[in-house]
């Protein structure tokens, strides 16, 4: 039996055992000669415990089975539901793009709160109308960022095309160099991690996280030196 119906069962037999222990419970009444003698209570309380009982146990279920999945009580399943927060950023900005379709601004918008929705391929599209607008290193570093956690952290061949676009534009743009050095990190190439951090450093970009990037250095210099002790072992 599963938790969720021991719980619901615990729950209704603490409100429904004192109504019958109350019922049932044995009462004291003086005779003529003042002797106590012990007695139960009239039968004729047996309706309010049960009408009681009944409510307490139909109530649940009935609102359980109106507002609940009832068929699939006892089984898990993934919410796939993002944060109401970020949806209704979704929907204003959505709202915007469907009267502005050329604010890049909107678009803008848009293309980042479905990113932060984990909808990237959402995210993808709505860039693409933006780069139909305009080309722009930052956008194309966006529209990389969202490939590749679209395709499940795949540097892909449409990855590295979107890449090289913006690093035409701008050798220094910020998100296509984290995405690279990230993706070197993960697939243990710390050599090129540090290098391409290491540009976003010595870009004095006022926007990067300065202190994020060289700790993100620090690990991976470790990593080398970790590598070279097992290797010389």
């Amino acid at each position: 039996m599963s938790l969720l119906a021991i719980a619901m069962a615990i729950t209704l037999l603490c409100f429904i055992a004192p109504l019958w222990a109350h019922r049932f419970s044995v009462v004291e009444q003086q005779d003529n000669e003042g002797q106590s003698i012990p007695i139960l209570p009239s039968l004729s309380w047996l309706e309010l415990p049960s009408m009681l009982t009944l409510v307490l146990l139909l109530v649940p279920l009935f609102i359980y089975g109106q507002l609940g999945r009832f068929s699939e009580w006892d089984q898990g399943f993934v919410d796939e539901n993002i944060d109401y927060l970020i949806a209704a950023d979704i929907n204003k900005n959505a709202r915007e793009v469907s009267e502005q379709p050329l604010n890049k601004v909107a678009l803008l918008n848009l293309a980042h709160a479905y990113a932060e929705g984990g909808k990237y391929a959402e995210s993808v599209d709505t860039l693409n109308k933006l780069l139909a607008i305009e080309q722009d290193a930052e956008v194309l570093g966006m529209k990389a960022n969202a490939l590749y956690y679209r395709d499940g952290r795949d540097m892909s061949i449409e990855v590295k095309l979107v890449l090289a676009q913006a690093l035409a534009l701008d050798p220094n743009e910020v998100q296509s160099l984290l995405l690279i050095a990230t993706d070197a990190f993960l697939n243990k190439d710390f050599h090129r991690a540090i290098s391409h951090w290491q540009q976003l450093l010595d870009s004095n970009n006022l926007s990067i996280n300065r202190a994020s990037i060289e700790n993100a250095i620090l690990k991976a210099e470790q990593n080398i030196a970790n590598q070279t002790v097992t290797a010389s072992e």
